[in-house]
């Protein structure tokens, strides 16, 4: 919370829903003081809330916040939230629809959840994880115009943290600057218009396309080159003649995988090298990360050991949660079954007081009711998680 007006004292948060899926646990919330143009956050004293188990994927739910503050004053504010955010949206504008139809099969195919169209669902963005593009190879492109509405909802949802994943011929080097130049946002370097000599595609030692080699059978002119600079690195070469046409980049606050080519035309060789093995790396590189401490730089030190609920829960491949430590410990967090069986550590160390999140990748669990539980000293907390298939 940022206070744009003159200091204020005591300032206190009221959160309010009648959205049917939705409880409140814990409505109230202490924000403290708060000097002119400070902020403020709420992590000794947050909000519980909880979703129902009935509550259908990428349901909206709406909210209001009340901050009141010094006396008799109150500020009102609205905002809303995805339940059960969707893991993609792929989206294909292209007139002959090579490839983004293959796309979200292999994505649903490896369990993930998601949505399929040819128009892009501008105001919707935010209920995905990832958003996947396929503009086409030339003639059957489509180009994103510089200043579209289309461009704007792109760059804003990567922007505030979203993962993306784009693919043309002609996006990188020819379309640009009337289509939208997309390459500083991925951390590409465009070099060249390039011509009708895809071949092998070789992926890069020490990224997640080690191993894989691809023959290409897809639509093939004016491929462009691209290099990466900045965060970007490379991820797919062309074998002859060499040029590099696939780059992912880890901005900090957004993840992208730019490529060249199109993702149907690669055809499927030996293990590592399928569409569904990339298509799985890919999602792993966009999603959130496995285990990290929060920024503590303006959170003061938590006061008590807390668990949160995971989200989204149910899930099928990957669920969050974290927890806080008011004191280093021994951590330990676990993952067991309905008969205490453990069947997954994911933590197991000492560490500082903090705040932390944790990926729980549950792929390879069988569907059914799980316990996450998390041991320091002597306390002893758990969550009821649910797999579905």
């Amino acid at each position: 919370m940022r206070n744009f007006g003159t200091s204020t004292t005591g300032v206190e948060g009221v959160l309010l829903t009648d959205d049917p899926y939705i409880t409140i646990h814990d409505s109230l919330s202490d924000f403290g003081d708060i000097a002119s143009g400070d902020t403020a956050n709420n992590a000794t004293d947050p909000f519980s809330i909880e979703a129902a188990l009935s509550a259908p994927q990428g349901h909206i739910a709406d909210f209001t916040f009340v901050a009141s503050y010094s006396v008799k004053q109150s500020d009102t504010s609205h905002f809303s939230l995805c339940i059960g955010k969707y893991n993609y949206f792929v989206w294909d504008p292209t007139p002959d629809q090579s490839s983004g139809p293959v796309i979200d099969a292999t994505l649903r195919s490896l369990g993930y959840s998601g949505c399929y169209a040819q128009t892009l669902p501008i105001t919707k963005l935010d209920n995905y994880i990832a958003v996947f593009v396929s503009v086409g190879i030339y003639p059957s492109n489509y180009i994103i115009g510089n200043g579209s509405t289309e461009a704007t909802a792109l760059v804003n949802f990567l922007n505030n943290g979203g993962r993306m994943y784009l693919e043309g011929g002609d996006v990188w080097y020819y379309d640009p600057p009337t289509g939208y130049d997309f390459g500083p946002l991925f951390g590409i370097n465009a070099t060249a218009d390039g011509s009708s000599d895809l071949a092998t595609i070789l992926g890069q030692s020490g990224t997640f396309t080690t191993g894989m080699s691809f023959n290409y059978s897809g639509e093939n002119d004016w491929i462009d080159h691209i290099s990466p600079t900045g965060s970007g690195f490379l991820i797919f070469r062309n074998s002859s003649p060499v040029y590099d046409c696939g780059v992912a980049n880890d901005a900090g606050t957004y993840k992208t995988v730019g490529v060249s080519f199109e993702f149907a035309g690669l055809v499927d060789g030996a293990p590592p090298s399928t569409k569904e093995a990339l298509a799985d790396s890919i999602m792993h590189f966009l999603g959130p990360p496995g285990v990290e401490e929060e920024p503590a730089s303006d959170m003061k030190r938590p006061e008590i050991y807390k668990l949160s609920r995971n989200y989204p829960n149910p899930f099928s491949n990957e669920t969050t949660f974290k927890y806080t430590l008011p004191k280093a410990s021994r951590v330990k967090v676990s993952l067991y079954d309905v008969s205490g069986r453990c069947v997954k550590r994911l933590v197991n160390e000492t560490q500082t007081p903090g705040y932390y999140t944790v990926r729980l990748d549950g792929q390879n669990l069988k569907a059914g009711i799980y316990f996450i539980k998390l041991e320091s000293d002597d306390i002893t907390l758990s969550r009821k998680c649910i797999i579905v298939r």
